[in-house]
Order: C-alpha cells, then structure tokens, then sequence
C-alpha cells in the first residue's frame, strides 16, 4: 500500500475534521453549517482562507486570533489532528490499497461519532440528530452487508412476498434496539437508587446508534470497554476530588478496592491460589469491598456529590474505535 495514499487520506481527514469542528460549534449554537462562513467566535471577524489551514493556521497564529489576539480553542487542531489520523486508520486496515464502500461508511460513521463525543465533552449534551444519522447509517451499511464478514442471508415470507436479507442487517437491528435499552434501562435502575440522573438520555442514544452500526455482539463489548474506559478517566478525578472534599473514608475504601482487585488478578495470572476454597475467598473478600465501595459513592451520589459531571459518551465513542481498530 503507497505511503502516499494514506498521508493523503491523512490530509483529507484534517480537512474534515476542521468542517467537524463547525458541526459542532454551530449545532451548538443553533447557526447554519454552510452560513455565515467560517468567522472568529470572539470578534466575529470573516477569516481568511489561510486562517482555516487545519492545524498549521493554529501552530503558525500560536493559538490566537489574528484580529483580536483572543486565545483559539485547542479543540480546533485536537478535532483536526484526530480526524486525519483515524482516517488514515481507516483506509490503511480497511481499503486494502483501494477506497471502496466499506471504507467510505466507516469514515462517515467516525465523522459522526467525533461530533458525538466533542459536543458531550464540550457541553455535556449530545444532538439527537447525529445519533440519529448514524443509526440509519449503520441500519443501511448491515442491510448491504458493506463489510463483507457475514455473508449469511436469511429468507421469509412477508404479506406473501420472500425477502431474503443478510444476518448482519438482523444483527443491526437487535443492536440498535439492544443498545438503546441496556443504555435507558441502566439509567433508569441507577435514577432509582440514587434518586438523581447519573447518565444522559443522550448516552443510549449514542449505544444504539453504535450498536446498529456494529451489531448486537459488538454493542456488548462495547458497553462493557466502556465502563473500563470510563473508570479509568473518572476515578482519578473523583478520588481527587474526594481528597480534596476530604471524604476519606470513600478514599480508602476505592484504594483498597483498587489493590485487592489488583492482587486478586495477579493471583489469578500466576495461579497463586492452592485451592478453590481459597479462590472463592478471595473473590468474595474483592466483591464485598467493591460493594461497600459501590454503597459508599451512591450515599455520596445522594447526598450531593458530583459523580454524574463526567460525560459518559466519549467513552462509548472510545471503545466502538476500539472495536474498530483492535477486536
């Protein structure tokens, strides 16, 4: 496969990933995409075309703006930089050295699912629309079968009509809805509990979206990265923040949590345990601190505390790109 190909695959992910910051700067705000043309959010100054080099205008202006010297937004080159980079990821596992259908729905979809995220972290909302988009996208790319992996077709009878479809269409469907369940039925059990929203009807609007697109069996695998994803971002923040609010009490028993689920897992690698007894001991003894952990955050949870600030679409976002890249 040329190198050239993909760097100019790279490229135009840059160029796409600038037009992604506009979706969604102005989905935001509720401005058109096409006008007014791109303009200084600050001072509202038209902009040159060699102001909107995707990441060189930002590097060559050190991040200001050439008419009022107001700080640029490091989402414009990040957005940018990324979007180059997952399309060149793209074309190089996918394309085999030749763009094809299959290439060009997965770069839409990582388009999508870039917008997806940058507005959850950004405002903490996501807009209907772009799930909604992507759901159909990944409802006609499995009704296609576009990725060639599941060749397997299904044939019935409806209204006296045989249709014959492929399984990953089936599979599509059982995802969106499986996706979007799971999603709204966690929310919901967890709203119960702790009287109060920990995730946002957005986040089972992005795992059906997602799991339309990648199947059922993925969307599982999805939500379950994600809850590692997740925890791996948020736990630092949270037990800093517990530090800092001096819960202490919260802050050891996540720690120690922490060490026995390590240990457990280490015992599990090098087969420490002599015995099963002693196997579901230790078991026992890392679910009973989770437990408690688990207890202690949803009283903190009730009492006021702020576990729900931390969006989690992009870790959804994060892990379907796992998928996509890895598994």
């Amino acid at each position: 496969m040329s190198v050239f190909w993909i760097f100019y695959v790279f490229i135009i992910g840059l160029c796409i990933g600038s037009f992604l910051n506009v979706v969604v700067l102005r989905g935001l705000s509720g401005e058109s995409i096409v006008l007014p043309p791109s303009h200084c959010t600050k001072c509202n100054h038209k902009l040159a075309w060699y102001d909107n080099i995707p990441v060189f205008s930002y590097l060559f202006l050190r991040g200001k703006c050439r008419y009022c010297n107001e700080k640029i937004s490091i989402q414009y080159p990040l957005v940018e930089l990324f979007t180059g980079l997952i399309f060149a990821g793209i074309y190089y596992k996918y394309a085999g050295g030749s763009f094809n259908w299959n290439t060009l729905f997965l770069m839409i979809a990582a388009g999508l699912c870039i917008v997806l995220a940058v507005t959850d972290i950004k405002e903490k909302v996501i807009l209907d629309t772009h799930a909604y988009i992507l759901a159909a996208l990944g409802l006609v790319y499995n009704f296609f079968n576009l990725a060639g992996e599941n060749t397997t077709k299904i044939t019935f009878w409806l209204f006296g009509l045989k249709i014959t479809i492929y399984q990953a269409f089936i599979y599509s469907i059982l995802g969106l809805i499986l996706g979007f369940g799971a999603m709204a039925g966690i929310a919901f059990i967890l709203k119960l509990i702790t009287k109060r929203d920990c995730f946002g009807e957005g986040d089972a609007y992005i795992l059906g979206a997602l799991g339309s697109f990648f199947g059922i069996v993925n969307a599982i695998v999805i939500l379950i990265l994600s809850i590692f994803v997740w925890g791996g971002v948020s736990i630092p923040m949270f037990m800093y923040r517990w530090f800092k609010s001096k819960n202490y009490k919260l802050l050891c028993s996540i720690i120690l949590f922490i060490i026995a689920a390590l240990l457990f897992w280490a015992g599990e690698l090098f087969n420490v345990f002599s015995s099963n007894l002693f196997h579901w001991f230790a078991f026992l003894l890392v679910a009973a601190i989770g437990l408690n952990t688990c207890r202690l955050i949803i009283a903190s949870v009730k009492n006021g505390g702020k576990a729900t600030v931390i969006p989690y679409g992009p870790a959804l976002i994060f892990a379907a790109f796992l998928i996509m890249f890895i598994l």
